[in-house]
């Protein structure tokens, strides 16, 4: 058997392929996740092109994505944005129904003063006609 990395010993030679392949499948993983995470964080197909081939530089490319990415994924975003848009809906609807709730008001108002005033109209007619009634009544007498 060859001798790899200078290693004449087979059981040094196993151990150090297998660590060359447990990093190799860690190198492979960390480019997936990069891949998947930039997916979830970046909308543009381009960037996540860009952040999956940094990756592909052992190790390092994968810590320097991990500094550059967006702090929230896409998801999250437009959860947020879809919030806001609704409590502005909200209180846009709020707002016009306190208007609307005052101007009833007012209606209200306007109609009780109405109705007050055609009261004291329809009481000063019932005094008058008492008082004439009660004048036929004095001069008949």
């Amino acid at each position: 058997m060859l001798a790899q990395f200078g290693i004449d010993s087979d059981g040094v030679s196993l151990a150090v392929n297998l660590l060359l392949l447990f990093l190799g499948i860690v190198w492979f993983a960390l480019v997936f996740w990069t891949y998947t995470d930039a997916r979830r964080r970046i909308a543009d197909p381009m960037l996540v092109g860009c952040a999956t081939a940094a990756s592909l530089f052992p190790f390092v490319g994968t810590i320097v994505y991990m500094i550059v990415r967006p702090p929230e994924f896409l998801e999250d975003a437009y959860e947020r944005e879809v919030s806001i848009e609704s409590s502005e809906t909200l209180i846009k609807v709020l707002g016009e129904l306190q208007e609307s709730q005052a101007e009833v008001k007012a209606s209200v108002q306007r109609l009780e003063q109405a109705m007050q005033a055609s009261r004291r109209r329809a009481a000063a007619r019932a005094q008058q006609r008492q008082a004439a009634e009660a004048g036929e009544r004095s001069g008949r007498s």
